[in-house]
C-alpha cells in the first residue's frame, strides 16, 4: 500500500471529532505553505486567521474570522465543499434538530442567529481539520509532490459537491416549508 493510499483510508470516527472540535491544536510545526497548498483556492482568505492562531494569541475574538458562503444551511453545504464530512452531518443533524424543535415563526430568526455565529467559526474549525491531516502527512514522511498531491487532496475545494449539496438543501427546505 502506498503513502498517499493510507492517506486516502478513512480517519476514524474519533479522530474526525477530535480534529474538528479540539479547541487546541498546536501550529508550531505547521508552515503556511502547507496550508496554502492544502487550502488552495481562496488560501489567502485564511491566512489573517491562521497568523493569529500561529502566534498564540489570547481571547475570543482570536479565533473567529467570517465566512460568509457558510450561513446558508449552517455551513452544511460549505463543509461539503471543504471536504470535511464529518462537520457536514453534525451541522445538517443540528440544523433538522433546531427546525424540528423551534417549528414556529421564530425560530427562522434564531437559526439564522445560530448560522451567523457558525459562519464566524468555521475557518477555525476548517483550520484545526487541516492541522490534523498535515500531522499525519507529516508522519507518513512524505515529500515534494507526493507530500504536495496529500495536502491537495485534504484540502480543497470541490465546488461542485458544495453547488450540489446546496441545491438540494434548499429543495428540500422549499417542499418542507409547503408541508
Amino acid at each position: 500500500m502506498s503513502d498517499t493510499s493510507r492517506l486516502s483510508d478513512p480517519m476514524p470516527l474519533k479522530e474526525q471529532f477530535k480534529a474538528l472540535f479540539t479547541t487546541r491544536q498546536d501550529f508550531s510545526q505547521i508552515q503556511w505553505s502547507d496550508m496554502e497548498t492544502a487550502i488552495g483556492a481562496n488560501a489567502d482568505k485564511y491566512r489573517p486567521l491562521w497568523e493569529r492562531m500561529a502566534s498564540g494569541q489570547k481571547g475570543f475574538f482570536a479565533s473567529l474570522s467570517p465566512c460568509w458562503t457558510a450561513i446558508p444551511f449552517m455551513g452544511v453545504s460549505w463543509a461539503i465543499a471543504r471536504r470535511i464530512y464529518a462537520y457536514a452531518a453534525v451541522a445538517f443533524l443540528t440544523l433538522m434538530v433546531i427546525n424540528l424543535l423551534m417549528p414556529d415563526r421564530g425560530a427562522t430568526a434564531r437559526v439564522l442567529g445560530i448560522a451567523l455565529f457558525i459562519s464566524f467559526t468555521v475557518k477555525r474549525t476548517y483550520l484545526q481539520w487541516l492541522v490534523t491531516h498535515i500531522q499525519r502527512i507529516d508522519q507518513m514522511g512524505l515529500s515534494g509532490p507526493a507530500r504536495d498531491d496529500a495536502l491537495r487532496q485534504v484540502g480543497g475545494l470541490d465546488q461542485k459537491n458544495g453547488w450540489i449539496s446546496f441545491a438540494v438543501l434548499l429543495a428540500l427546505g422549499l417542499v418542507l416549508s409547503v408541508f
